[in-house]
C-alpha cells in the first residue's frame, strides 16, 4: 500500500474514533476534550498532507509566540477554541448533585457507618469531602455528568473501600453504592507475660482457631475471611496456669498483651 493510501487510511480512522468518542462519552472531561481533538487534530493532518509541501498545515500562534506545524498544531488550536462545547447538551452545562451510600459486606441495607466519619471524592485534581448521615448517606454537589470519580472513607476506625482502584462515572438521576469493610482483620497477634517474663506452650484460641506462645511468648492467629470481625474473644490456657479470657481490636494496630497467673 502506498504512503498516502496509509495516511488516508489512518486519517479516516481516527476522526471516526473521535467521532465515535464524543457518542459514547456526550459530556466529556478537559480530558476527553484533549482526546477528541488530538484525534481529529491527526487525522485531518494525515488527510491534507502533502509530501514536501510543509508549510500546507503550519499555523503561527501569536499570542503564544510559537510556532506549530502538521499534526501538532491542530489538536492545541481546537482545544483552545473548544467547538463541540459550543453545540454540547444544554444538560452537560449543569452542575449536579451525586449521594454515595456507604454499606458493609452484607448488603446495601448493612448501613454500618450511620453518623460516623466522612466520605472523601476525588474529582480530577480537587477533593470533596461529606459526612456521612443516619441513612449511611453522604452528598455531594457541584458535579458535571461525565465526571470521573474515585472514592474512599474517612474514619478513625480503618474502614477502607473494597473496590479502591474502581471509577465512578457521574450521571444525572443516579447514586452510588460504596461497599466498605475494616482493614487489618485479618490476623490477631500478641504476647503473653508471668512475671515479667515471656510465657511459652501458651494455647490460644479463637474460635475454632488455636495457636501456642513460642519461646518470646508470642502468637498470631490468621483469621480467614469467614471469621473476620472487629472485635475478637481470646482464650488463653496452660497446665498450672488460671485461663484468661481477652478481648482484641486488630484494627488498631495494637499486639494483644496478656498477664497470667498460676492457678492454686
Amino acid at each position: 500500500m502506498k504512503p498516502a493510501s496509509i495516511n488516508r487510511l489512518i486519517g479516516v480512522s481516527s476522526i471516526l474514533a473521535a467521532a465515535l468518542i464524543t457518542i459514547i462519552s456526550p459530556c466529556p472531561t478537559s480530558a476527553g476534550y484533549f482526546l477528541i481533538y488530538t484525534l481529529t487534530g491527526i487525522g485531518i493532518a494525515l488527510l491534507l498532507y502533502r509530501r514536501g509541501d510543509r508549510s500546507s498545515l503550519s499555523v503561527r500562534l501569536r499570542n503564544i509566540g510559537i510556532l506549530l506545524s502538521g499534526a501538532v498544531a491542530l489538536p492545541f488550536i481546537l482545544f483552545f477554541t473548544n467547538p463541540i462545547d459550543k453545540f454540547r447538551k444544554d444538560s452537560c452545562s449543569l452542575l449536579l448533585g451525586m449521594t454515595v451510600f456507604v454499606h458493609g459486606k452484607r448488603g446495601k441495607q448493612d448501613m454500618i457507618l450511620r453518623q460516623k466519619g466522612y466520605v472523601i471524592m476525588d474529582v480530577g485534581n480537587e477533593r470533596k469531602k461529606a459526612p456521612i448521615e443516619e441513612n449511611g448517606a453522604a452528598h455531594f454537589e457541584n458535579l458535571r455528568p461525565g465526571d470521573s470519580v474515585r472514592i474512599n472513607i474517612d474514619f478513625s476506625e480503618p474502614y477502607l473501600s473494597i473496590h479502591p482502584d474502581s471509577i465512578y462515572i457521574i450521571q444525572p438521576g443516579t447514586s452510588i453504592y460504596l461497599e466498605v469493610a475494616l482493614s487489618g482483620i485479618d490476623n490477631v497477634r500478641g504476647k503473653v507475660i508471668y512475671r515479667d517474663s515471656p510465657l511459652a506452650g501458651v494455647t490460644v484460641e479463637i474460635d475454632t482457631l488455636s495457636t501456642q506462645t513460642g519461646k518470646d511468648g508470642g502468637f498470631s492467629l490468621s483469621i480467614p475471611p469467614g471469621l473476620q470481625k472487629n472485635r475478637y474473644e481470646v482464650w488463653l490456657q496452660k497446665e498450672g496456669f488460671k485461663m484468661v479470657k481477652a478481648a482484641a481490636y486488630p484494627e488498631t494496630g495494637q499486639p494483644l498483651e496478656v498477664i497470667m497467673e498460676k492457678s492454686n
